[in-house]
């Protein structure tokens, strides 16, 4: 028993002594989100992606999760925010990033006659 707990202990120094940087630069230390060059791209939020959806009466951004499956998001167009009044955007998504999301729209005739929903960047929803 003793034996192995003083496995145990070595295993968790050679743990520890692995995780402490061998630079001492201070770029090593650093988050990689400090370095990234799209930290305010699309990217940055790490599970979700902004989208935005733009008509000739309205403007909305929105968090949505990525993830393999449709998404489906209801954006009330009469003041009861019943979901049988609202417009319906299916989004296809990409569950490992943001890129080749499709949206389709239904039930969206109250939100004008131009709609439009695209990837935004992630400012855009924080706003």
């Amino acid at each position: 028993m003793k034996f192995n707990a003083f496995l145990g202990s070595l295993a968790i120094y050679g743990i520890q002594v692995h995780a402490i940087p061998t630079d001492l630069d201070s770029q090593a230390i650093q988050p990689i989100e400090a370095n990234s060059p799209i930290s305010n791209t699309l990217e940055a939020r790490d599970t979700y992606c902004c989208v935005g959806l733009r008509s000739s009466v309205r403007e909305i951004t929105k968090f949505i999760p990525r993830g393999p499956v449709i998404f489906q998001w209801y954006i009330s167009t009469a003041m009861n925010q019943n979901t049988e009044d609202s417009c319906l955007v299916y989004v296809k998504r990409n569950p490992n990033n943001c890129d080749g999301w499709k949206f389709k729209t239904v039930r969206c005739d109250g939100l004008g006659s131009y709609i439009d929903v695209t990837i935004r960047p992630a400012d855009d929803c924080r706003n």
